[in-house]
C-alpha cells in the first residue's frame, strides 16, 4: 500500500481549547476520517476554521484529492474507486456541503463553493469531467 497524506489543519485558538476529544486529544473541530488503499493515492487536506468535517476514501491507484475548507460547519464526503481520478474541492464560508463519488478511471471533479451551498455528484464512467462554482 502506498497512501500519501498531506494533512494541514488549523483552528481558531479559542475554539481549540474548548472542545477536546479525550480519545485522541484533537479538538473536536478538527476530526477527519481519511481512508486509502491501493498505490500512489494522494490526499491534500487543509482546514481553517471551526466545526469543519471531511470524510475521504480512496481505493485503486493514482487517485488524488485536494480539499480546502475555510470557515465553519463545512462538510465534505469524497469517495473514489478506480485509477487516476481527481477531486479538487474548495469550500469557503459556512454550512457548505459536498458529496462526491467517482467510480471508474481518469475522472475529474472541480468544485468551488463560496458562501453557503450544497452539491452532490456521482461520476460512474471513464474520462468524465465537471467543474462547478457556486456563490
Amino acid at each position: 500500500m502506498g497512501v500519501i497524506v498531506a494533512l494541514s489543519i488549523f483552528s481558531a485558538p479559542n475554539q481549540a481549547e474548548e472542545l477536546i476529544d479525550g480519545a485522541n486529544g484533537l479538538p473536536i473541530t478538527l476530526q477527519t476520517l481519511l481512508e486509502g488503499s491501493g498505490r500512489e493515492n494522494v490526499i491534500n487536506l487543509f482546514q481553517l476554521g471551526t466545526l469543519n468535517h471531511a470524510n475521504l476514501s480512496q481505493s485503486g491507484a493514482g487517485n488524488g484529492t485536494s480539499l480546502i475548507q475555510m470557515g465553519s460547519s463545512n462538510h465534505a464526503e469524497i469517495i473514489q474507486y478506480g485509477e487516476d481520478n481527481e477531486v479538487e474541492l474548495l469550500q469557503a464560508g459556512i454550512n457548505n456541503f459536498a458529496d462526491i463519488t467517482q467510480v471508474g478511471n481518469d475522472n475529474l471533479v472541480q468544485i468551488n463553493q463560496l458562501g453557503s451551498a450544497s452539491f452532490s455528484i456521482e461520476q460512474i464512467a471513464d474520462g468524465a469531467a465537471i467543474t462547478i462554482t457556486q456563490y
